[in-house]
């Protein structure tokens, strides 16, 4: 509880996680891990009881009081509109549990801490009952499903990105305590933001007497991995993989984390997935691994993944038990394609309009192949798209002019193309794969505009051809990397050394150029060379957190790195920004 009792706040005889906590003025993470800790579980949009939230409120410094107003604010049971959409496009949008890949250092315990969550918390408790590696597994914790992505290869999960499949709601990223970040590391970070999707770092080892977690966060901080501890949006859990030292409190993390995504997906409609591994089997034939993100796949459906047809005669749980459906979220193994399937492709139910969509031309099928073609190469970026145009005519028109784009960094990649209608398939496919959703001189079905606005899909139609190629060059330009620069700040001459710890110090000094500002980089110069660099985790002047210091006012610090000050030093202060590139 801190300190400070606050003002005294009034609580409904019952009410939502999220009203509570904009009454606490907190951020609604902090209240459900509050929730969590107290062993209750709950959405934001969830009630709860008064007696409960005075206790979660008191334990976070409020005093409260029961509302007396018999006129209590009535509470929206959640948005009317999106329950007025499903309904009207036969969609319900149901819970899914979160899907997870670990990654990071191949040396760092990825498949340690996914071995020590998996025998601990596989559902039913069967962890010897697994018997196969399909790619991907769920656990059961605290009644809470939770789908692991197998430790996927820097490589594949790279392909499946490229090819279109997001696969992943949450990233954990596992460093190794006595190793810090790694180029392994690096590169898992630069796939984490590429896809867009929140990340919490477990720190393993810790049990290991070589462990240096300051050093390990400062690192993420060089890598502009901002962690909560910094005031940044990354959570941090000390993890050891090998007595099980914080597997609690990373679960848990998760499980707030997914909370405050609220992940839904439609569990009715066309089903699709995403094949995650596939190979022939000697005694069962082709077999693909495929994880659920939209409908429920049956036994005996048709379903196609690119080109491959099938019909699923077969399939298996993570467990290698027979299941005779799947939905959302969850990890199969289907036996019954004609081929082995390409990892990364997307598996849907085959339905006749979308079979009708499939057909194209010797000339659209050429020139697919040839825009595709230059996005295989794994150093350039792609923009995933699904083109859908009024006519044959129009769709030769569009992929003549997107074979011409001659891009050194980036390339158009088509996921999907075809002649009809926007549909609701069209909408699904564009939400789990995350794919640029294109249509030309043609229409969008009212259940598609629905589900569209359900979903947050945008669908951008077009009625000149020169509009539509800008608009992808626009999407081209938003993947590129940016250019990074070098921007001075200012300096400051070191004055005092107040403490000095392992990889971090606290030192006074006065700005003697520029400005100064918090998170910024440092250079240490001594004697007029460079001895080392460091970073700026905190900054104060007149015993006050500020966020920046001016030249001539002094100030006090904490410095993040290896290198030990000493008064007289020159610390000098720059950032590194990112411009845009234009093609």
């Amino acid at each position: 509880m801190e300190n400070n009792i606050k003002n005294t706040i009034q609580i409904p005889s019952m009410v939502r996680v999220k009203d509570l906590a904009e009454s606490l003025n907190l951020p609604v993470a902090r209240v459900i891990k509050e929730l969590i800790k107290n062993n209750i579980y709950t959405t934001i949009n969830e009630e709860i009881d008064y007696e409960t939230a005075a206790i979660i409120a008191e334990d976070l410094g409020y005093q409260t009081a029961i509302q007396t107003n018999s006129l209590e604010k009535i509470k929206e049971p959640g948005p009317v509109k999106v329950r007025e959409a499903e309904k009207a496009s036969n969609l319900k949008l149901s819970p899914r549990p979160p899907v997870i890949a670990v990654m990071g250092h191949v040396d760092h315990g990825k498949t340690s801490l996914l071995d020590y969550i998996r025998k601990a918390n596989v559902a039913g408790g069967e962890a010897g009952g697994i018997t196969q590696n399909i790619g991907a597994y769920q656990i059961q914790y605290k009644d809470h499903p939770i789908t692991f992505i197998d430790t996927p290869g820097h490589a594949a999960f790279q392909s499946m990105r490229a090819r279109g499949a997001r696969l992943t709601d949450l990233a954990i990223l596992v460093i190794a305590a006595d190793d810090g970040v790694k180029p392994q590391t690096k590169e898992a970070i630069n796939h984490i933001k590429s896809a867009k999707i929140p990340m919490i770092v477990a720190i393993n080892k810790i049990d290991k007497k070589e462990a240096r977690v300051d050093k390990v966060k400062q690192e993420l901080a060089r890598e502009d991995v901002q962690i909560e501890e910094w005031g940044g949006n990354v959570p941090v859990d000390e993890v050891s993989a090998k007595t099980g030292q914080g597997i609690e409190e990373l679960l848990k993390t998760i499980i707030v984390m997914a909370e405050m995504e609220d992940l839904k997906a439609p569990d009715t409609g066309t089903p699709l997935g995403t094949i995650i591994e596939s190979h022939l089997s000697p005694k069962r034939g082709p077999e693909a691994s495929v994880l659920v993100q939209s409908g429920v796949f049956k036994i005996g459906d048709a379903i196609v993944a690119t080109s491959t047809p099938g019909k699923i005669k077969r399939m298996e749980d993570y467990r290698g038990q027979i299941i005779k459906q799947a939905g959302p979220s969850t990890p199969i193994k289907i036996i019954g394609f004609g081929k082995v399937p390409e990892v990364g492709s997307i598996v849907q139910g085959k339905e006749e309009s979308l079979i009708a969509h499939g057909k194209s031309t010797p000339a659209a099928q050429k020139l697919l192949a040839l825009i595709n073609e230059k996005a295989l190469n794994p150093k350039i970026k792609k923009l995933n798209l699904i083109i859908k145009a009024g006519t044959e005519g129009s769709r030769e028109a569009i992929l003549e002019n997107l074979a011409k784009m001659q891009f050194a960094e980036v390339a158009p990649y088509i996921i999907q193309e075809g002649v009809g209608n926007i549909t609701e398939s069209d909408i699904l496919k564009s939400h789990i794969t995350g794919a640029k959703l294109i249509g030309f001189k043609l229409e969008v079905t009212p259940v598609a505009k629905k589900l569209a606005k359900q979903l947050g899909v945008q669908i951008n139609t077009y009625e000149i051809i020169y509009e539509l190629i800008d608009a992808v060059k626009e999407g081209l330009e938003e993947i590129l990397e940016p250019e990074e620069e070098e921007m001075e700040l200012g300096k400051m001459e070191v004055l005092a050394i107040f403490r000095t710890e392992k990889g971090k110090m606290i030192a006074g000094g006065k700005v003697t150029e520029g400005v100064i500002q918090k998170y910024s980089r440092i250079r240490v110069q001594r004697e007029g060379k460079i001895i080392g660099e460091g970073s700026l985790a905190e900054l104060q002047s007149a015993k006050q957190k500020v966020q920046e210091v001016k030249n001539g006012q002094e100030c006090g610090i904490k410095f993040l790195g290896d290198t030990k000050l000493a008064i007289g030093d020159i610390l000098e202060f720059y950032k590194i920004e990112k411009k845009k590139k234009t093609l």
